[in-house]
Parts: structure tokens; sequence; C-alpha cells
């Protein structure tokens, strides 16, 4: 068994991914009962960019740690 698949997980094992999935999904539902109900647009275009801000940070977050554990990998070997 090799150190990589020791350390990386599936993303449904992964307590982060879950709690952004959860968040994002969330935030999906949030928007159409919005939609659904009416409200101003400035009240969409703030959780719309609130949303996007925490989906890039997750990704950015998540490239940066597997590039670092990556590189630790190749280090190690």
């Amino acid at each position: 068994m090799s150190l990589t698949s020791q350390i990386e997980k599936t993303p449904m094992q992964s307590k982060k991914f879950l709690a952004y999935l959860l968040a994002n999904i969330g935030s999906k539902i949030l928007m159409f009962r919005m939609i659904e109900k009416s409200e101003e647009n400035i009240v969409l275009i703030a959780l719309i960019t609130a949303t996007a801000f925490i989906d890039i940070g997750y990704i950015l977050g998540q490239a940066a740690l597997d590039k670092y554990v990556r590189i630790a990998s190749l280090e190690k070997e």
C-alpha cells in the first residue's frame, strides 16, 4: 500500500467536503426560496456572492493541500 493511498480519502470520507456539500446545497435551497418569495435583488446578489467566495475558498484550499501532500510524498520517496 503506497503512502498516497493511505493519506488520500474519498470525498465522502472527508468531513470538510461533507460540510462544504451541505453548505452548498443549503445555499441553493435558500436561493430557490428567496426567488420564490420575490426577495430584493440586492439580497440575492449578496447571497450569490457569499456562496461564490465559499466555493472558491474551498476549491483553492483543497488544491493547495493536494499540492502540498503530493510534494511531501515525492520528497519522502
